[in-house]
């Protein structure tokens, strides 16, 4: 057993870090798609048992009765600790900012898996680790397929994916709980795009492209059966289309297969709580976003663009929010406040600016070298991204200037430094240094 006042010293630590919204992106300026902080390793078995795992109280429910989710995440023989330290803290993340409205995860971990310690959870998730054939040979088929017949969730990501299959070419048979899914093994390890399908845009609240870590992950394919919330955007893998995000239906029970890592940098808490609320079949309703009507000073936006600034130069990564007294606002709908924000104040107005939806750019990219970007190029950048997400509805994958191509997390942070400029100074800056 792990000493309690560890746990709680733990749980303390992981509160505070997780009040700034954590959401992994690029680590620099140039926003280098390829970048992989969390190599996967294994984990070593710690006798933590069910009833002593780490455990997160829900908080910040919307209004009305919220569900809670009990899910047990493996941490035994073949899991990788950064895989289940991922799981830990999306879920964590899912928890304080709400990411699903009246829906919270209370996570465990285990080192074994029984019968009598799964009858205690809603999910069951195999985390990314050494391999499939691993949580086959030490893991019971007949109990993992009783507890998704009964009625369980099962989420699987890239080794635990593999276990879950029905069937890994080549290779061996899983567990089936995803009696419809076939998978392939490739060789690649790195950052890779994933396209969201239209069922898939419904169960992640998510449209157009994403990029996930991968190390390994199955590729996937459809036998009589299963739905595709994901495929492969591009050829990394080798297999172009092939499924990377997978639901299916065992019994009475749901299981989920993920080749790549949400729970990874770049990490995607929405991604993990959207897809663990549809195996347990539970409503899924996104915390909704400010409605159209919703509107922020420019003082506002400042004061909000400093937090961005200092944030990101702390971790160096965006936050997925950033709270302000409209709620919390995601990114490319805070971009479109920033560049709103910067030139109405060129022209002399405090005016109120509305919040507006805007969607993710498809393909983010660009690298500048550093220098100045004077006020009046900085001002003009401000108009085209404005006109951009007017005209598109989106955010802009870059922008051109005289450095290079601004890529979209640095021109976050290019305005997120101009605001907190003016909110210390009430001017516009001369020039912004990249």
């Amino acid at each position: 057993m792990i000493n309690k006042k560890v746990i709680y010293t733990v749980l303390i630590l992981l509160c505070l870090t997780l009040t700034l919204n954590t959401v992994s992106a690029s680590t620099n300026t140039t926003d280098n798609a390829t970048t992989v902080q969390d190599k996967t390793t294994t984990s070593q078995n710690n006798n933590v048992d069910s009833t002593s795992g780490d455990k997160a109280t829900s908080t910040n429910y919307a209004a009305g009765s919220p569900k809670t989710i009990n899910v047990l995440i493996y941490n035994g023989n073949g899991a990788s600790y950064n895989c289940v330290n991922g799981m830990k803290t999306s879920y964590s993340s899912a928890n304080s900012n709400n990411l699903l409205q009246g829906v919270s995860f209370n996570y465990a971990t285990s080192t074994i898996l029984t019968s009598s310690i799964l009858s205690g959870y809603d999910v069951l998730v195999m985390p990314g680790g050494t391999g499939g054939k691993i949580y086959l040979n030490d893991i019971s088929k007949s109990m993992i397929q009783n507890f998704v017949k009964n009625g369980g969730g099962f989420v699987g990501i890239c080794a635990g994916a593999f276990a879950g299959a029905q069937h890994v070419d080549g290779w061996y048979d899983g567990w089936g709980v995803a009696p419809h899914v076939w998978a392939k093994a490739p060789y690649y390890e790195g950052n890779l795009s994933v396209s969201i399908t239209s069922a898939g845009s419904q169960i992640l609240n998510r449209s157009g492209t994403m990029t996930l870590a991968y190390f390994n992950g199955p590729t996937m394919y459809l036998k009589g059966g299963g739905t595709t919330f994901a495929t492969y955007a591009d050829s990394k893998t080798g297999y172009k289309g092939y499924a990377a995000i997978v639901g299916d239906y065992f019994g009475n029970g749901r299981s989920v297969l993920i080749g790549p890592h949400p729970e990874l940098t770049p990490q995607m808490p929405d991604i993990i709580a959207s897809l663990t609320a549809w195996v347990t079949n539970t409503a899924i309703n996104p915390t909704p976003d400010p409605t159209p009507t919703t509107s922020l000073t420019p003082n506002q936006i400042a004061d909000a663009a400093n937090r961005v600034k200092i944030f990101y130069e702390t971790k160096k990564r965006m936050p997925n929010f950033v709270s302000t007294p409209a709620g919390n606002i995601n990114m490319p709908k805070f971009l479109n406040l920033l560049v709103s924000a910067t030139t109405q104040l060129n022209s002399g107005s405090i005016a109120a600016i509305k919040v507006i939806n805007v969607n993710n750019p498809t393909r983010p990219s660009g690298s500048i070298k550093k220098g100045n970007i004077q006020k009046s190029e900085f001002v003009d950048i401000a108009k085209q991204i404005k006109s951009f997400i007017n005209t598109r509805g989106r955010a802009p994958n870059f922008a051109n200037t005289s450095l290079g191509n601004l890529s979209y997390n640095s021109a976050i942070y290019m305005f997120s430094k101009i605001m907190a400029f003016y909110s210390t100074n009430k001017r516009l800056p001369n020039f912004v240094s990249m």
